[in-house]
C-alpha cells in the first residue's frame, strides 16, 4: 500500500511539474497547399461547414482526406490497379470516413448539418456522376479533391 501511494506521489509530483500531457494536439498540416481557385469554389460548401467545427473534428477531417490523396495517388504506382472505376474511388473514400470519421472518432450522421452533401455535390462536380474508368487524368481530379477537401478542415478562412 505504502509502494502504491509513492507511485502515486510521484506521478502527481510530475504532472505539477511537467504539466498534463496532451492526448490529442491539433496541429496545421504544411504539407496541405491551398487548392486552386475552381477546387476551393467546388469544396466551398465544404469548407463553409467546417469552420464551424471543433479543433479536432477539423484536424481528423484533414487528416483522414490527406491519407485519401496519398493512398489514391499512390495507387498509380502499384503494379496491381486497385481502383478501376469512379465507382470504386467512391466508395474507398465513403468507407475511410466511415471508419475515421463515425467509428473512431464517433461524429454521428448529422453533427454537421449539410456535410454530407457538400461532399457527395464537390465529388459530382468534379468527377461527374456516371461510373467512368480511372484514368491518369481521373485520379488527379480525385486526388486534387481529396486535398481540397484536407484543406477544408485546417483552414478556417
Amino acid at each position: 500500500m505504502k509502494l502504491a501511494r509513492l507511485i502515486a506521489a510521484c506521478v502527481l509530483l510530475a504532472i505539477a511539474i511537467c504539466g498534463v500531457p496532451s492526448i490529442l494536439s491539433v496541429q496545421d498540416e504544411a504539407t496541405i497547399d491551398t487548392p486552386e481557385e475552381a477546387m476551393r469554389l467546388v469544396t466551398d460548401d465544404v469548407h463553409r461547414i467546417m469552420r464551424g467545427a471543433s479543433d479536432v473534428d477539423r484536424a481528423l477531417w484533414a487528416q483522414v482526406w490527406a491519407k485519401v490523396a496519398v493512398t489514391a495517388s499512390g495507387d498509380s504506382n502499384d503494379v496491381e490497379v486497385i481502383f478501376t472505376d469512379t465507382r470504386a474511388l467512391r466508395a474507398f473514400q465513403i468507407i475511410a470516413l466511415n471508419i475515421a470519421w463515425k467509428r473512431l472518432a464517433g461524429n454521428q450522421t448529422g453533427k454537421y448539418a449539410g456535410l454530407g452533401e457538400a461532399c457527395e455535390k464537390a465529388f459530382n462536380d468534379t468527377l461527374g456522376k456516371h461510373v467512368q474508368p480511372v484514368t491518369p487524368a481521373i485520379r488527379a481530379k480525385f486526388v486534387a479533391l481529396a486535398n481540397a477537401l484536407a484543406w477544408c478542415g485546417i483552414n478556417r478562412g
